[in-house]
């Protein structure tokens, strides 16, 4: 795989597990690590494959590399002037445009000489979302760079190859896998006109709590919005959505028929789907801040040092969503855990009440410490999940050895359901290459090959590169027959 090759190149070169990883990230983004990548909206215009373009490059027989436009490469190289600069330099080392090492020693040599301001940053950078953000801004700089999108998505991507590669030594329980860690935090949109940010101090934290909102919306912006004069506030809405209702928890209170009723619920944090439909965790306040969460009980309340949040419910029957939510809400878990010291499988004593660190709202409920409210055991369950099994999950991920391991045990029918429906939406795409332009040309004048009635880029869309079924086999078949006048 490249990936090994290019972070063994990198930190040879002196950067940072960090800063190595922040790069990854957005040459993965921008080309899969794929040295030899087209960039895909050029393959049909210039009628090349990845390897059919490096190919023509390299033999003379496609001349217009350096002036056509299109990205290639690693870095997606794509201004004239970086495109001549790459081939020029392949042409001198006596190597294809699409060889890996000739590449990324150009790319230091662009780093060095065009751009040190971002190498430097590289050397030493300490956070991946650091690097990451300067190899966005300042060296790849897509249309996006400015949203914070495009920014937490690559950082991400970065933050997975440090979590595979990096050596750094990690602190006492800073497992290989977690998605969170000091480098790179969660989210945050504090909710600063809120009731319960403006009225509540701070407390010793004991713990963490989970909630559920009962109320089928997904969305995080239904909960959370930014403080009106946030500095951040336009990249935030167009992060989270707009909540046009006016219903989200950053506000006192609302006017209901004449009656001014305050808003009194309060939070730290809330796990949903961001306005892209990924599922992610957004800090709404400082950690060690009373919760307004649970409210009170007979032997009083685990808003007294538990950090709380809130998963935004769907209908509770979909497994690919809770799968999604869970997951984060154990990541969120191991990072707080491992933030302030908390065993996950402890417990601690609090008004002469043995109560464990990780709970659910329900059960500060049955122990005295919380209102009546069934969450989250009325959803974990139905997915074989209890609040022990959150204990098991989050003290494996802090180990290093996460249970639910991505390449098995996450796979169930819905998930392979929805992974098969989006690599068929990749090939139903229309793309198709040159070689079959003329058999194309006959199979759609013909009648033998219909499309599925959707235009795209004001062509009927015949899906070219999808998988033909026996059924849609037999029907061409019976087509082609019925013209030769077999049937």
């Amino acid at each position: 795989m490249n990936e090994a090759a290019i972070w063994r190149f990198l930190k040879s070169q002196g950067m940072t597990d960090a800063g190595a990883a922040g790069l990854m990230g957005n040459l993965f983004a921008e080309s899969g690590l794929n040295p030899k990548n087209l960039q895909n909206t050029y393959e049909k215009s210039l009628g090349y494959t990845d390897e059919a373009y490096t190919a023509a490059v390299d033999n003379g027989k496609y001349t217009n590399f350096v002036h056509d436009k299109a990205g290639y490469g690693l870095a997606q190289w794509t201004y004239w002037s970086r495109k001549q600069a790459l081939l020029a330099f392949c042409k001198a080392a006596g190597a294809s445009i699409g060889d890996l090492d000739t590449q990324l020693k150009f790319l230091m040599k662009e780093l060095s000489e065009s751009f040190p301001g971002v190498l430097a940053v590289l050397m030493s950078a300490t956070s991946v979302r650091e690097s990451s953000n300067a190899v966005l801004l300042q060296f790849e700089r897509p249309a996006s760079k400015d949203t914070e999108a495009t920014q937490t998505k690559r950082a991400g991507y970065g933050q997975t190859y440090f979590n595979q590669f990096s050596t750094v030594s990690a602190e006492k329980g800073d497992g290989a896998t977690m998605k969170y860690t000091s480098a790179n935090p969660p989210m945050k949109c504090f909710m600063r006109q809120s009731s319960w940010y403006k009225s509540t101090g701070k407390v010793p934290v004991r713990g963490v709590l989970w909630h559920s909102t009962g109320a089928n919306n997904a969305t995080l912006k239904r909960y959370v919005q930014p403080d009106d004069n946030a500095a951040d506030r336009a990249k935030m809405l167009e992060l989270i959505g707009v909540n046009k209702n006016k219903n989200d928890w950053n506000r006192e209170g609302q006017w209901v028929k004449g009656e001014w009723i305050p808003l009194k619920a309060g939070v730290h944090a809330f796990i949903g789907k961001l306005a892209n439909g990924d599922v992610a965790a957004v800090q709404t306040g400082d950690w060690d801040k009373k919760a307004w969460g649970c409210a009170s009980g007979a032997k009083g309340s685990c808003n007294n040092g538990w950090i709380q949040f809130e998963i935004c419910e769907d209908n509770l029957k979909d497994p690919v969503y809770f799968e999604k939510v869970y997951r984060e809400a154990v990541e969120l878990t191991a990072y707080l855990c491992k933030l302030y010291n908390l065993d996950p499988q402890g417990t601690v004593t609090y008004n002469g009440v043995k109560v464990p660190v990780i709970l659910c709202h329900q059960d500060s409920y049955q122990l005295g410490l919380g209102s009546n409210h069934g969450d989250v055991l009325h959803w974990l369950p139905k997915y074989g999940k209890s609040m022990q099994t959150v204990r098991d999950d989050v003290s494996a991920l802090l180990a290093g050895t996460n249970t639910s391991k991505e390449e098995d045990d996450d796979m169930d029918v819905a998930r392979f359901k929805e992974l098969w429906g989006e690599m068929r939406r990749e090939l139903q795409d229309n793309d198709s290459s040159k070689y079959s332009e003329e058999a194309r040309a006959w199979a759609t004048s013909t009648g033998l090959i219909a499309g599925n009635g959707e235009v795209i880029n004001g062509e009927p869309n015949y899906m070219w590169a999808d998988i033909l079924t026996r059924e849609q086999f037999v029907t061409v078949l019976y087509r082609f027959a019925k013209k030769m006048g077999m049937v």
